[in-house]
């Protein structure tokens, strides 16, 4: 059985990518509660790239509202594990839905290490300045994974208020923090997040310096969207 659950994951993981439409409702099917727990999971997962789609309006309105319903009601239900629940609110992540704003609101306010963990990734994929705040003050807080998550959603939205804080967290002693911070002032831009990024260059670290590369790459191609840099 356990090996059926991980071929069936693993079938699931290969459609990521696809943005065919009949697949909408196996996985919604396979995100039953009848379903192995990996399946589900992995389902709500698969989901969240057709709810990215919705949200480009890129899907016919019959097919969001299943996308929708369907996250939602995960979301929603007590009767889900954990694990379920956090994948469906990542998955669900883009939809600008105010049941969306509730749950990410609740999640972070839960006091569930990892839901709050997840609620935050999920501010960043809902792409609305309203979360800068919490992601700000989440930015200097004493969980690692939490600074990190708080750091790629800042990049997430864009925001060139965030550049400053993200800036602090280029010298962070977690260099997964530091790489998200990187990440995130070249995805912003702005002549601060230049300046930090230029920093970053005489960093002792190679790994560092190269990061502040590619961001500075990423920052001027958006600046000047015409250069072809080779």
């Amino acid at each position: 059985k356990d090996e059926d659950t991980d071929v069936q994951s693993k079938a699931i993981e290969g459609l990521w990518e696809s943005e065919e439409t009949c697949l909408i409702d196996p996985l919604i099917e396979l995100l039953a509660p009848e379903s192995p727990e990996k399946v589900q999971a992995t389902a709500a997962t698969a989901l969240g790239k057709f709810a990215l789609l919705a949200e480009l309006e890129k899907l016919r309105p019959k097919h969001k509202t299943r996308v929708c319903r369907a996250l939602l009601g995960v979301i929603e239900d007590t009767s889900r594990s954990l694990e379920i629940k956090r994948r469906a609110l990542e998955a669900a992540a883009p939809l600008s839905l105010p049941q969306m704003e509730k749950a990410i609101a609740r999640a972070y306010q839960s006091g569930v290490p990892r839901l709050k963990t997840s609620a935050i990734f999920a501010m960043g994929k809902n792409c609305d300045p309203r979360w800068l705040p919490i992601l700000i003050k989440e930015l200097t807080s004493a969980d690692a994974e939490i600074r990190y998550e708080a750091a790629s959603a800042c990049g997430e939205l864009g925001e060139k208020e965030a550049a400053p804080y993200l800036s602090e967290l280029t010298t962070d002693f977690d260099i997964d923090v530091q790489m998200a911070a990187i990440q995130a002032l070249g995805k912003i831009g702005g002549p601060e997040a230049k300046d930090s990024l230029e920093r970053c260059l005489t960093d002792d670290s190679e790994v560092i310096q190269q990061a502040a590369e590619e961001a500075l790459k990423e920052l001027e191609a958006d600046e000047d969207p015409l250069s072809f840099r080779m």
